[in-house]
């Protein structure tokens, strides 16, 4: 049960903090407004590094359900530890968001467009291509999951888990991410994604669940090729 809440924990605080910096950044009327790609993407490192920095050391600091789906099929992770993994990490992308959206409570009434409040919750591409954006999602979601296969193999020490992942998550957003917005992570968009469906938020508008499946399989595939490269440098 420990591993479980640690991971609901975790995820809560990774979206919590990411999504918070992006409604810091884009909401109006708030004091960070207009804040740059740097300061949102320092702000997502930031958040992914004091998550995995809290669950780490009770959970392996997975707080995304693409690392789990790809660590159990390499044989890295018991299967039957992945629902409630995946459950504990959804539930807590959620809870986040619902955070935030509580948080920011009052800049929704003023920020008319609603296209800006969902990118608050969820990512949205700079250029709509189902293959493009599918592709950015792997590509990066891949890099993140060889790194931390890494971590969970024991090529790198345990006590630079927080720092190496937080590190990767900064890099990837500032080399790759200004295509998609770089969810890399099913938790951080489609359970934020859901709570943006569901929240009486003024002049919501639609959630694109249209691109809502993009950061999900590109993120599930890119694990999977990224933690499979770690097995195939393991087993060489």
């Amino acid at each position: 049960m420990q591993q479980y809440l640690a991971e609901f924990c975790g995820t809560l605080l990774l979206v919590l903090l990411t999504n918070g910096t992006v409604a810091t950044a884009r909401l109006a009327r708030s004091h960070g407004e207009g804040s740059s790609w740097f300061t949102i993407t320092a702000g997502s490192a930031l958040a992914v590094m004091i998550a995995v920095g809290v669950s780490f050391s009770f959970s392996g600091g997975h707080i995304n359900p693409a690392v789990t789906l790809a660590l159990a099929i390499w044989g890295f992770f018991p299967l039957d530890q992945v629902p409630g993994y995946l459950l504990a990490q959804m539930s807590g992308g959620f809870l986040g968001a619902v955070l935030v959206w509580i948080a920011f409570w009052r800049h929704w009434e003023v920020t008319s467009d609603a296209a800006v409040q969902r990118s608050v919750f969820c990512t949205t591409p700079a250029i709509r291509s189902w293959p493009a954006n599918l592709l950015a999602e792997g590509i990066g979601t891949a890099v993140l999951a060889f790194g931390v296969t890494l971590l969970a193999r024991g090529v790198l020490p345990m006590s630079l888990a927080p720092w190496w992942v937080g590190s990767l998550v900064f890099s990837i957003g500032l080399a790759l991410g200004g295509t998609t917005g770089f969810a890399l992570n099913p938790a951080r968009d489609a359970a934020p994604r859901f709570a943006y469906t569901v929240l009486p938020i003024p002049g919501r508008g639609d959630p694109d669940w249209k691109y809502g499946w993009i950061p999900v399989v590109g993120p599930i595939g890119g694990a999977v090729i990224g933690v499979g490269l770690t097995a195939l440098l393991s087993r060489s």
